[in-house]
Formats: structure tokens, sequence, C-alpha cells
């Protein structure tokens, strides 16, 4: 099996290593799981839930109309950002491919508002 090697500060290979305890101590292991297992799918069923619960919320609250608040935008956009960072480009595809096959339009952030 090939193998990759990354540099980590010391502070990060703590809590790789800290992170890994429920794979025995093994930060291969932990690293692929966290890349390429059913984590990130338990994740993105938990934000459907989240996000249906903030529509029933909401609706509650303007009898019925769907408006958004701005504090449940806000968690639901760092809720997306958070989880976009913690996807592989792969599995973001796929993600992108449900959301087209879905007729769900993909939200971006406008153009002045991207770094890097």
């Amino acid at each position: 099996m090939p193998t990759i090697c990354i540099r980590v500060t010391e502070a990060q290979k703590v809590e790789l290593e800290e992170r890994s305890v429920r794979f025995e101590g093994n930060v291969s292991e932990y690293i692929k799981d966290s890349l390429f297992g059913d984590r990130n799918r338990e994740v993105l069923a938990r934000l459907d839930v989240l996000g249906e619960l903030v529509a029933s919320v909401s609706a509650l609250q303007t009898g019925g109309k769907f408006v958004q608040s701005e504090p449940s935008t806000t968690m639901l956009a760092e809720a997306l950002i958070l989880l976009r960072m913690s996807l592989s480009p792969e599995k973001l595809r796929s993600a992108r491919a449900e959301l087209d096959r879905l007729k769900i339009e993909s939200w971006e952030p406008s153009s002045e508002n991207r770094r890097g």
C-alpha cells in the first residue's frame, strides 16, 4: 500500500493522536476514516435533519411563512462552510452531484467574500 507523509506542528500531532484513540491510537486509520469513512455521510444526514428542524421552527415563528432569521442563516452558513472544509474534494463532488440530481441549487459564497 502506498505511503503518504505530511508535516504537522507538535500541537497538531498531539491532537491527531488524541483523536485517534477510538482507533487504538492508529493515526493512519483515524485519518483514512475521517476522509473516506461513513462519518461524512452521517454528518450530511444530521445536517439535513437540522435544516428541516430550522425550517419547521422558522415556519412556526412566522405563522407558516418560511422566513429565515439572521441567526439561523448564519448558523447554517457556518455549518456548511465547516462541513465543506472537512470533506475531501471527491466527497464534495459527490454531494454536489446529489444536489444536482435533486435539482437543488448549490450555495456558493459571493466572489468578493472568497479567500485564498
